[in-house]
């Protein structure tokens, strides 16, 4: 008998047709997963917070035992209370986020963390909700002072929130300083300061577990050229105790590019910032927020602290450096914030620095002849040459840095809006690293460094605010100079006042600053010095994502 082979070639093709045809009826005939009960080939959006500490929505009423922050006016009678259920109507005024009661449980927390929970305003204005992403408020507000103050909160008392969120903001400026000039610098850098510039474009990434959190967050700028880096890079291991996701960790280790734990300055986030920039003594002995290092931080009830070893390397073109010297620096911060009345905070912190510096030394020279053609005819004659002796080359060698600070705050709640008084005060050795560079083996003497602070600023109701900063800072209080044979104290002390003024809505704010510097850098005819014309305009407009 002779086989077909084609029939046998077929048979599996036709078998696994008439599978599939069986696999389509089944699936079409399988019913339904209860609404209950999951399909396990769907996929489950988790929650970026747990039932138990989900925030109720801002037009619910809270439950009977929640009482008020401090900042929220007396509740009204029970009997005045809608249902949780009912909209307001159409003709009410929208209710004070500032003012909107705390959920159930959150004030006993609030009021000993330091942290409290974010005003219902946060989430209206979260990106994370309008692109589909597991909704979170963006990191900590507090309750007692309005977005247009304070809206991402100290880096020294940060919730660590549940889930996926990501925010952002862009600053735009014009600035004009009286320094400028339509002239190139030897070198080609031009002299001209009257500018268009993109002062910060930040895009930041936080993602919250139980015990664990990472954040990323990059920057953009155009000052001395378009510069695009990391600002904020976390590992971080947590620990919150019996508290929620509002309210700071009791212990957080943090690794990678993080904040420095000193003064208040630095730890002010810079999108809250009301001022420019930082003032600039700060800005002297800290040329960026941000360093490479391991953080130890965390609260607990009204105290908060902050320690960390980091390379003290500052950020430079949007790279840090790599660390020419193996021992580390480490720089601290224990602060308190307490609530003195419903209307009144009063906060405050201790921070030291100590590190290592380095000088780079001198490289070896050869002995060369210069030529000085003095009779300008371009021959060059014996007594115009001149030779230059050789120099053996200097070893690089490390120096001691140190600096230890002070900062007080106290911001009250009035009828105008908010108030907020603030000072700060350091004293530091060998820690200029921006403006008057330290090297106390190049001087040969150590550096003093003494930097003073202190600003106001008020709330105007919703829509704007004023503010007048004055700041002093010494590079050198140990520096002497010659003139005409007697020697004098040489004054390298700076002061610069800053009146602001400013316009704020929701997510925007339009602020002016004018800087009037008074230093000792000109000289007059006599050359005796005196104070140099270097006065400065801001304008700058901020939008936040």
């Amino acid at each position: 008998m002779t086989s077909n082979p084609y029939a046998l070639r077929g048979a599996p093709g036709c078998l696994v047709a008439a599978a599939l045809v069986l696999a389509t009826v089944s699936a079409r005939a399988q019913p339904a997963p209860p609404p209950g009960e999951p399909d396990d080939d769907v996929e489950l959006t988790v929650p970026a917070t747990p039932a138990s500490t989900a925030t109720p929505p801002s037009s619910a009423a809270p439950p009977p035992s929640a009482a008020p922050p401090s900042s929220a006016p007396p509740p009204t009678p029970a009997s005045a209370t809608p249902p949780a259920s009912a909209a307001p109507p159409a003709s009410a005024p929208a209710p004070d986020p500032s003012s909107a009661p705390a959920p159930a449980g959150a004030l006993a927390t609030t009021s000993t963390a330091g942290a409290p929970a974010t005003p219902s305003t946060a989430d209206a204005r979260s990106p994370a909700g309008r692109v589909g992403l597991p909704t979170t408020t963006a990191p900590a507000a507090r309750s007692d002072a309005p977005p247009s103050l304070v809206a991402e909160g100290s880096n020294y008392v940060r919730p660590i929130r549940r889930g996926l969120a990501w925010w952002g903001f862009v600053q735009a400026q014009y600035q004009r300083n009286d320094l400028s000039e339509d002239q190139l610098a030897p070198g080609g850098e031009p002299l001209n300061q009257d500018e268009f510039s993109l002062r910060r474009a930040r895009l930041r990434i936080d993602h919250g577990w139980e015990n664990a959190a990472a954040t990323l967050e990059m920057d953009a700028s155009t000052l001395g050229g378009v510069r695009i880096g990391p600002r904020r890079a976390e590992a971080s291991l947590l620990y919150r105790g019996a508290e929620d996701d509002t309210i700071t960790p009791r212990l957080v280790l943090t690794a990678g590019i993080t904040d420095l734990p000193f003064g208040a300055e630095i730890g002010e986030s810079q999108r809250d910032r009301v001022f420019m920039e930082r003032s600039i003594g700060s800005t002297a002995l800290f040329p960026s927020e941000a360093d490479i290092g391991v953080k130890l931080w965390g609260a607990y009830r009204f105290l908060n602290y902050a320690v960390a070893v980091v390379n003290g390397q500052p950020l430079f073109d949007a790279a840090f450096p790599r660390d020419p010297v193996a021992a580390k620096d480490i720089v601290g911060r224990v602060g308190a914030r307490a609530p003195v009345d419903p209307s009144l905070v009063v906060e405050g912190g201790v921070s030291f620095w100590n590190g290592t510096g380095f000088s780079p030394g001198r490289d070896a020279t050869k002995a060369s002849v210069t030529w000085i053609d003095d009779n300008n005819n371009g021959f060059a004659e014996p007594h115009e040459l001149q030779g230059v002796t050789g120099s053996a080359a200097v070893p690089s060698q490390t120096f001691r840095r140190w600096a230890l600070g002070l900062d007080l705050g106290a911001s009250k709640r009035t009828a105008l809006g908010v108030s907020r008084l603030s000072g700060e005060v350091a004293v530091a050795s060998n820690l200029d690293r921006a403006l008057l560079v330290s090297d106390p083996i190049l001087s040969g003497a150590d550096v003093r460094q003494l930097v003073l602070s202190v600003a106001a600023v008020q709330q105007i109701t919703d829509y704007g605010l004023v503010g007048f900063r004055a700041a002093y800072y010494d590079p050198n209080s140990d520096v002497f100079e010659q003139r005409a044979g007697v020697f004098h104290i040489k004054d390298e002390s700076f002061w610069v006042l800053s009146p602001t003024l400013g316009l704020t809505l929701s997510h925007g704010r339009l602020v002016a600053q004018y800087d009037v510097v008074a230093d000792q850098l000109a000289r007059d005819d006599r050359g005796v010095p005196t104070n140099a014309k270097n006065n400065q305009l801001t304008l700058r407009l901020q939008v936040d994502l």
